[in-house]
């Protein structure tokens, strides 16, 4: 497998630093993201990265505390930054139309989480089972700097939705577009019309904003 899982947690303070430690949390990111947790166990992590079983739970106190470490630094240091980082500079780019902003950012955060899209399955696929993982997101959705960026786009309007209404909205298809192309049915919906998916929904999301209730 191509993907370096491990090179997105080398700025982490708890960044394992023994080779043991590397493999181990190699091997867990690589199972859950393909397998997903429930069906991966702590013997199976173990034999994958050459360590006794043991030794993992020295560590970590089960395989759910494994997962839960993971995924704390996945939504923390790469999840989150992805879906908030560059938004100053977004905002100060000049843009002809509102649609063209909406374009932009929402291509740029696209690419930027199909990049990670190994690490980003685990936290999605998980989130819905896990209240743990789904209390790590809302507190990471309550410090982002959404209402920055619908405040352009709402920029000298008289809006029929406020800035939360809009900040939800955008959240959901950002995320919503990502998960259902690139996670959970990639089969339907095809590489090659993701560029036309995407400013199909962008439109879609400017037209609704301009309808008046």
């Amino acid at each position: 497998m191509n993907f370096n899982y491990l090179a997105y947690f080398m700025e982490e303070e708890e960044y394992p630093t023994t080779d043991k430690q590397k493999a181990i949390v190699t091997a867990a990111l690589e199972l859950f993201s393909e397998k997903g947790y429930a069906t991966t166990s702590t013997k199976e992590i173990a034999l994958k990265a050459g360590v006794a079983e043991e030794t993992i739970l020295n560590q970590y106190s089960s395989n759910k505390d494994l997962l839960l470490w993971i995924c704390k630094r996945i939504i923390g240091t790469i999840l989150f930054p992805i879906l908030s980082g560059g938004v100053p500079e977004l905002i100060t780019e000049p843009y002809g139309t509102r649609e063209e902003f909406l374009a932009a950012f929402f291509k740029n955060r696209m690419e930027q989480m199909q990049e990670v899209r190994p690490l980003l399955k685990i936290v999605l696929q998980e989130a819905p089972f896990q209240p743990e993982i789904r209390s790590m997101l809302i507190e990471h959705i309550q410090k982002m700097p959404l209402s920055r960026v619908t405040e352009k786009i709402l920029a000298g309007e008289k809006p029929e939705f406020s800035n939360a209404d809009v900040s939800q909205i955008l959240l959901t298809c950002i995320m919503g577009f990502f998960f259902m192309h690139d996670i959970l049915l990639p089969e339907f919906f095809p590489e090659d019309r993701k560029e036309e998916d995407m400013a199909a929904l962008i439109q879609f999301i400017n037209r609704g904003l301009n309808e008046v209730p």
